[in-house]
């Protein structure tokens, strides 16, 4: 393997640690997408797929015309935790209404989203499906590969270095055979 194919390969595997596993925030999956009484409702979940642990429960309400509803008030009730409300301050995008909770074992779940608005008052039961959570070295696995990335990076700098040296001596004398 030459020097400029371990340098691409280095820098390949610097930007592969460097990408998340998964993110959290106003999306994921959707769980449900209907229209609730007056309400067009959507809900997602994350992480996807969704797994025993910390998860994001966010929910999208709408006008029968598409429009966002914010100021509409959103709660999400999960059978045997109890009721989760969705606030704008837990979502990332303001649009949603978002509740963020544990759930504390893989298995199916039934969760409730309620919805309070000028519209009138709407609930909707839908079912979940949640996974084993992630062994935790899979939740730390960021942390643990992190100082890789700066050991590559210098890795890499030496390998261009040495071979920048390499090809300026050689050129410098051409008549001295290996330098």
């Amino acid at each position: 393997m030459s020097m400029p194919s371990r340098a691409r390969s280095l820098l390949g595997l610097c930007f592969l640690l460097s990408v998340p596993l998964s993110a959290s925030g106003d999306g994921g999956a959707v769980q449900l997408s209907e229209r609730i009484g007056a309400y067009q409702v959507t809900v997602f979940t994350a992480p996807v797929p969704l797994r025993a642990g910390p998860i994001d429960v966010s929910v999208l309400v709408q006008d029968p015309r598409g429009e966002p509803m914010p100021e509409a008030e959103v709660t999400i009730e999960v059978e045997r935790l109890g009721k989760f409300p969705a606030t704008h301050d837990a979502a990332t995008n303001k649009l949603y209404h978002s509740a963020k909770f544990e759930l504390p074992a893989p298995g199916l779940w039934r969760m409730e989203v309620r919805i309070a608005g000028e519209q009138g008052e709407a609930r909707k039961s839908f079912e979940v499906v949640v996974g084993d959570p992630l062994p935790r070295w899979a939740e730390m696995w960021f942390w643990i590969a992190f100082p890789v990335v700066p050991i590559l990076l210098f890795a890499l700098y030496q390998a261009l270095r040495r071979t920048g040296q390499r090809g300026r001596s050689s050129s410098a004398h051409p008549d001295l055979p290996g330098t």
